[in-house]
């Protein structure tokens, strides 16, 4: 039965083996929030004992090089005796043997990580090991061969000290020499670098995008990057510190292990607006059947014409204009001009619930399509009469409709659903789990569906039996999760086999508003409410395949649809009855 991926998240144990470390060094940027110095089995078994027994948690071994420790097979009996998952660091060389990849196997190692520092001669000079390289390679195809299905393997790449597209190049060769779909390989931004900075790696961030659209070949994943706006399609993973709990060595390859903890608590995760406001003026023009006529760009006075545009109200042109400052050029460009993901607020100031019916999609208008000033004018738009979500929102009621068996819904506190759901709670079809970090809102609910379990709490700290819930909903909560990849493997993890994730978030998008109604959604109490990202349903696509979660819809936003997507996965096996 495939299981869910079980590369490293924010509860994996790191444990410092103290290995004597001939070349290279294991130190790389895995995390653990939860670490522990000394090896030995006896203490090991100790730390492990605060694992609950159905706690399957990732326990990975490195420093400098755990595989040249001689009670190495000691340590992996005692953390799977324990209920964990077995893995390690490693720069590889020993798997070239194949009694110790056979002995790795037949302990369970559940993941695997491969240090390079470059590939062929680079490798070697680093590791100051002639024949490194091969070596490794060697060793690591042959794991593949012989574990493809039964461990995740990540193959890092360092970029200390060397240019970003000799990287991508030597990540390209490693794809190369590696035909498996099941390993990933990642990039591991220089955390001492100024790679913010760097045009060339916006450059090579873009010539990515397509890489993980080939589902034949390995996936890239990008560590550690700065905050920087990421193209749709590439994948990027946290920069994992680690941070011990007894005292560990004080340096590695990577720079003083104090210095790393001390960077990544100095950079807090910032939040993202999710939307912003183009506000009514009291500039109008008169409306006119054709562009030729139209006066709508002189009266635009010289404004940008990606920060405004006309609605057209009855006879007449009124301006609405933005200052957003959560938004670069770029992205409100997309939003107005490229997907028309705008809609006019119809709710009186203050009243910011009406999800359905408060809001009216506005679309360009053709007129302008020929206008000889289109590029020194924002151009015209209309109302779009009728619900803008109406297909989102019947397609979402359809599936939660059919929902059967045990049911676990991240971020349940706005549930919009409870006239399809709350009948198949009462009746006893759907045994309810709600999950929701606001106590306000999961005493309402309560009260709506009072048949239901509810956690005070996010997705983050839901401890759940693993393989227990026949389908989770995740509804709009997606980007007000800490980690984004640490939420999908826990999801992944809670789900049966053949069990859905039904996903719903949505992409930026800007509303037409009156000057009250934009006081009014500002003195709202949940505004930016733990808004850490936008993320596009594509983004999430490489992430689903790491779980090994199936993909059994796709709706992605898109100009001819509304910001919202949808995207529904399946966890692989049979359907339980």
């Amino acid at each position: 039965m495939p299981r869910p991926g079980m590369r490293p998240s924010a509860d994996t144990l790191l444990v410092w083996t103290g290995a004597p470390c001939s070349y290279g060094c294991g130190a790389c940027p895995i995390d653990p929030r939860n670490a522990i110095a000394g090896a030995e089995p006896g203490s090991l078994q100790i730390a492990l004992a605060r694992l609950s027994a159905h706690d399957e948690r990732l326990v990975v071994l490195l420093g400098g090089e755990p595989l040249l420790r001689r009670d190495l097979f000691r340590l992996i009996a005692t953390i799977r005796a324990a209920g964990g998952r077995p893995g390690l660091i490693t720069t590889g060389r020993p798997l070239a043997y194949a009694q110790l990849r056979y002995k790795l196997r037949r302990g369970g190692l559940a993941y695997l990580r491969m240090q390079f520092f470059g590939t062929g001669d680079t490798h070697d000079r680093a590791t100051a090991v002639p024949g490194a390289y091969e070596h490794a390679l060697g060793g690591l195809r042959a794991w593949i061969a012989e574990s493809d299905a039964e461990c995740d393997v990540d193959v890092a790449l360092s970029t200390r000290g060397r240019p970003i597209e000799t990287v991508i190049a030597e990540a390209r060769v490693l794809a190369e020499h590696i035909a498996s779909s099941n390993v990933q390989i990642v990039i591991a931004v220089d955390p001492t670098s100024r790679a913010a900075d760097d045009p060339t790696l916006h450059q090579s961030l873009a010539g990515c995008v397509g890489w993980n659209h080939d589902a034949t070949r390995p996936l890239l994943a990008w560590e550690g990057l700065p905050d920087v706006a990421l193209p749709a399609g590439v994948l990027s993973i946290p920069s994992l510190r680690p941070q011990f709990l007894t005292p560990a060595p004080r340096a590695c390859c990577l720079g003083p292990i104090d210095a790393l903890v001390d960077a990544a608590a100095a950079q807090p995760r910032a939040t993202r607006a999710n939307s912003f406001n183009f506000v009514r003026s009291t500039t109008v023009v008169p409306w006119t059947p054709t562009a030729d006529v139209c006066t709508a760009h002189q009266a635009a006075g010289g404004r940008d014409p990606y920060r405004h545009l006309w609605l057209v109200e009855d006879d007449r042109l009124v301006l609405y204009s933005t200052d957003t400052g959560d938004f670069d050029r770029s992205e409100v460009e997309r939003v107005k001009d490229e997907w028309s993901h705008l809609f006019v607020d119809r709710a009186p100031a203050g009243v910011l619930d009406d999800f359905v019916e408060g809001m009216r999609r506005v679309a360009p208008d053709a007129i302008c399509d020929s206008c000889t000033h289109r590029a020194d004018c924002g151009r015209r738009f209309r109302v779009v009469e009728g619900a803008p979500y109406a297909r989102e929102e019947a397609r979402i009621a359809q599936h939660i409709a059919g929902l059967r068996g045990r049911v676990l819904d991240v971020g349940c506190g706005e549930q919009l659903y409870q006239d399809v759901l709350a009948p198949l709670v009462r009746s006893g079809t759907v045994s309810y789990t709600g999950l929701d970090p606001d106590e306000h809102s999961l005493t309402r609910l309560r009260a709506v569906l009072p048949e239901g379990r509810f956690h005070l709490g996010g997705i983050e700290d839901f401890h759940g039996q693993l393989a227990s819930y026949d389908a989770i909903l995740c509804l709009r909560s997606l980007n007000h999760v800490v980690d984004l990849d640490e939420a999908l493997a826990r999801m992944a993890s809670l789900l049966k086999p053949g069990g859905s994730l039904l996903i719903v978030e949505c992409t930026p998008f800007a509303m037409l508003r009156h000057a009250e109604q934009v006081a009014a959604a500002d003195r709202a109490p949940r505004a930016g409410h733990q808004h850490f990202r936008n993320v596009a349903s594509e983004e999430v696509l490489p992430l689903a395949h790491r779980r090994s979660l199936r993909v059994v819809e796709h709706q992605p936003a898109a100009r001819d649809t509304t910001n919202e997507w949808i995207l529904v996965l399946q966890r692989p096996g049979p359907i339980a009855p």
